[in-house]
């Protein structure tokens, strides 16, 4: 059934939504309280700081007053004196400082609060001014000779006041009265008006972002509601439902990946489908498969149960038993193998102790095809909960196995023989060299006497001598060359390793190399520095090695290339590269590379890397290439660093 595939709209969100109050309650809460407390900051600081301002001014015009006044007129002042000219004068004085102080009243009062002066006329002489006992505290210091300011207080018209006192001193310097002076503080008035603007402009702020905050959230919120949506409809297996946002943002560029991937999951789903059909197919075809993968396999099978009962047998365990699968189902193992006897044993062990029976040989005599070898090993067999249920058994006919080891063994003596032809060739390579001589005598000989006519030319007898002499001479030489270097392979000399210079090795190589036909537009790099360690090498057969992968890199660049060669210390190895420009060893070469008599060059004896190959072999380390097609090839040569040994060491 084909899946379906539909788009989910943006459904009306809840507004009691839980992301919605996640969203939208911190954040409402962080802007009224940082509103909150920077209003509260603004006016605790603006309002301390006019009190402040306005304390000290009030202290100093209460300190002026007391200064201005003379105190033996106050002394004089008695009850009943409103209308005397000293008190009017005291008043005139006051007016004065009023004006200029900007102030509401100022009033003068003895210890027990009774007024003395009252420059609004509100009190009379003698008067209690119960005002005072609000200030009581701000008076006692007052009387203690300090100049104070009261509190701020809300009279009965609701105005806010503000009063401040200082002592009033004789000329002796005792306290004779106080000196009170009040003043209006209307700028109060404007900052409770500012406050409540405040909360009112705090309130309307937080209502705003209130609604602006529901609005932002609500275009979140409701995308992601839509995903959601779709997200459990896609869980609840309704098919594969995609989401249009219709948005130009972050959000609407998540519904266009949420719609990507659902096109993915359908593909994917699409061809899980497929794969399943395909592994039940599958599943159904090795149902049966590994009935006949057992049937199939060379070796002999047999499972047996924990009573030890024959429950299996391929066709490979009756062709190498003898017996049929009738013959061996369902009977004891013991007694049922017939001349195969050891396999009895070593399954009835990992039977009974339920660990495994290594690999095993055992010659059994089969009285119709002779004496056989077998080989076998079992292993115990587990169910799912890894409880034991039984043993299998494999084994093979191990008869031709043991008929080529004796072959291997055979062919080892003949090892031994071709050590033996080595000797003869060296044998053969005396008598080859006076041979050799001989034959370049005669060369001489017959071009010696080769005499010309009158037309110049050589008689016809006698040219084919001498041709058949450089012919004979080159043969010579060749089979002189492929016995030396069968020699050289056949018996290794003995290597003499020292503490070496290297760079002195190369120089050596690439000299004798030199004349063998090196191009002038071959580029040589030498890349050794002459400081470079010491090397634990025999120098002579090192040089051999040099000298024979030089040669070989020249040979295969022809008339243009570069040749280059680098060492390096990698690990305790000294690792050397010679390396050339030309077209590769081909791919069906490069597994014949080090075989003896292997060569693609006419001429040659096909011995020079085998020898290479085990001279470095012999410094116990390793000569291998890297090499492509078109690219070039690089023979690698590494060999330990290790201290010199002093006696000296046989190849092999």
């Amino acid at each position: 059934m084909p899946a379906l595939s539909r788009t989910v709209q943006m459904k009306r969100p809840i507004f009691r939504s839980r992301l919605f109050f996640k969203f939208i309650i911190p954040y409402i809460f962080l802007i009224v309280l940082v509103f909150s407390l920077s209003g509260w900051l603004f006016f605790s600081s603006a309002s301390e700081a006019l009190d402040a301002e306005l304390s000290r001014r009030l202290i100093g015009v209460a300190d002026l007053t007391s200064r201005t006044v003379n105190p033996a007129f106050i002394l004089r002042i008695q009850p009943g004196d409103e209308d005397t000219s000293l008190y009017r004068l005291i008043l005139g004085e006051l007016e004065k400082i009023r004006e200029a102080a900007q102030v509401k009243d100022i009033h003068l009062f003895n210890r027990q609060n009774r007024v003395i002066v009252d420059l609004d006329g509100t009190q009379a002489i003698g008067e209690e001014d119960l005002l005072l006992q609000i200030d009581a505290y701000e008076l006692g210091q007052v009387w203690r000779g300090q100049a104070v300011s009261s509190i701020l207080y809300r009279g009965r018209d609701g105005r806010f006041y503000k009063a401040g006192y200082a002592p009033l001193k004789d000329e002796q310097g005792a306290i004779i009265a106080g000196v009170g002076v009040e003043v209006g503080v209307d700028f109060m008035q404007i900052m409770d008006r500012v406050r409540r603007q405040f909360i009112g402009i705090t309130l309307a702020s937080g209502g705003l972002i209130l609604l602006i905050s529901f609005l932002i959230s609500q275009s979140i919120i409701r995308p992601i509601q839509t995903l959601t949506s779709a997200t459990e409809e896609l869980g609840n297996e309704e098919g594969y439902p995609t989401v249009d946002l219709n948005r130009n943002d972050e959000l609407g560029d998540l519904g266009k990946h949420f719609n990507r991937m659902i096109d993915q999951i359908r593909t994917k789903d699409a061809l899980l489908r497929r794969m399943y059909d395909e592994e039940r197919t599958r599943a159904e075809v090795l149902e049966g498969y590994s009935q006949t993968l057992l049937k199939s396999i060379p070796s002999g099978v047999l499972g047996v149960n924990l009573k030890g009962e024959i429950t299996s047998c391929n066709p490979a365990a009756e062709k190498i038993l003898g017996l049929s699968s009738l013959s061996l189902l369902d009977r004891p193992v013991q007694g049922a193998l017939g001349v195969c006897a050891p396999l009895e044993k070593i399954i009835m062990t990992t039977v009974t102790t339920g660990r495994e029976a290594a690999w095993e040989e055992s010659p059994v005599e089969d009285p119709s095809g002779g004496k056989r070898w077998i080989g076998a090993m079992a292993s115990p067999i587990k169910n799912g909960g890894g409880r034991e249920i039984g043993a299998t058994a494999v084994f093979a006919d191990l008869t031709e196995v043991k008929n080529l080891q004796e072959e291997i063994a055979l062919k080892r003596q003949m090892a031994i023989l071709g050590e033996l032809s080595a000797g003869m060739a060296h044998e053969i390579r005396n008598p080859l060299a006076a041979i050799q001589a001989l034959g370049e005598l005669l060369s001489r000989r017959v071009k010696g006497r080769a005499g010309r006519d009158e037309q110049g030319h050589v008689p016809s007898g006698e040219g084919d001598l001498e041709e058949l002499s450089r012919d004979l001479v080159a043969e010579i030489r060749h089979l002189n060359r492929f016995v030396t270097e069968f020699l050289i392979y056949a018996r290794m000399p003995l290597l003499r390793i020292e503490k070496s210079d290297l760079r002195e090795i190369v120089d050596a190589a690439l000299s004798l190399a030199a004349p063998s036909g090196r191009p002038e537009r071959v580029v040589v790099r030498n890349n050794i520095p002459p400081s470079f360690p010491e090397a634990p090498v025999d120098p002579i057969e090192f040089r051999r090695v040099l000298l024979n992968l030089i040669q070989n890199a020249f040979q295969a660049m022809g008339e243009e290339g570069e040749l280059g060669i680098d060492a390096e210390i990698v690990h305790r190895y000294l690792v050397l590269r010679v390396s050339d420009t030309g077209p590769g060893i081909s791919s069906e070469h490069r597994d014949k590379i080090f075989r003896p008599f292997f060569t693609t060059k006419q001429g040659g004896t096909g011995l020079g890397l085998a020898i290479s190959e085990r001279i470095i072999r012999g410094h116990g380390g390793s000569l291998t290439f890297e090499t492509g097609e078109g690219k070039g090839t690089t023979f690698i040569v590494q060999i330990p660093l290790q201290e010199p040994i002093e006696t000296p060491t046989l190849i092999s």
